[in-house]
């Protein structure tokens, strides 16, 4: 079976839907399998093009796809769909083809911390095997497309789109995971939660981070039980 790993970076506007929002689109689209999508976070500077938060977009597609079918496919559809003065970048990862996953990784933490330089994402990405690609405007999309796929690799940065809303004020963490499909519940700095464990909701929306490649809820003790950890602390992820 096909496995790849897909990012977009840098095409969207303010006041228009963003790059998770475009991402999870082209994935409906699919037949294929797809998992949560990953949202990373990279520098803010002003030598950096972005629209609000300069975030890219990761998700991984199992099977249905040939390379070429995929790569032309998330083409198309980012040159269709993107804002007109966004400049996105693509890039495409097959786990078969994919050389110095660890080279990708370094290029993903620096991509938090450096202003770095589309020609040397390209030469990354061909020296790894991965494909990487521009769809309009200065193409300067391709710098975060390729972090995102190393930042996903290493498994341990970035929050998973979007928000699972729940009924219940209190409920164990199996019942948890079982109706937002999330992977896990861990105790903030502590470790994973065991399954009878009871975490308080009340009302609050629960979101999930990418963390030892899972999509895992965070918590804080609270007596006798657990709480969400509030949203603003997210933020950090």
């Amino acid at each position: 079976m096909n496995r790849y790993l897909i990012s977009f970076d840098d095409t969207d506007e303010l006041n228009m839907p963003g790059t998770g929002h475009l991402l999870d689109g082209f994935l409906q689209t699919l037949s294929a399998r797809c998992s949560f999508i990953s949202r990373h976070q990279l520098f803010v500077h002003a030598d950096v093009s972005y629209t609000s938060h300069n975030s890219a977009m990761c998700a991984q597609i199992d099977g249905g796809l040939s390379t070429e079918d995929l790569i032309g496919r998330a083409a198309a559809y980012l040159e269709q769909h993107s804002a007109p003065g966004a400049d996105p970048g693509l890039c495409v990862a097959d786990w078969g083809t994919m050389m110095q996953p660890e080279l990708l990784v370094l290029w993903g933490y620096r991509a938090k911390r450096e202003v770095l330089a589309k020609e040397d994402a390209y030469f990354l990405a061909r020296q790894c095997g991965v494909h990487l690609s521009e769809h309009g405007g200065t193409g300067q999309g391709v710098v975060g497309a390729l972090a995102a796929v190393g930042l996903r690799l290493a498994g341990q940065d970035g929050r998973v789109k979007g928000k699972r809303q729940l009924e219940q004020d209190r409920l164990t963490v199996r019942d948890l995971l079982r109706s937002t499909g999330f992977d896990r519940v861990c105790a903030y700095g502590l470790g994973e939660l065991p399954p009878d464990a009871v975490i308080c909701i009340n009302g609050q929306p629960i979101k999930a981070v990418y963390q030892n490649f899972c999509a895992t809820v965070l918590a804080v003790p609270e007596r006798d039980q657990y709480r969400l950890l509030p949203k603003e602390q997210l933020k950090c992820f």
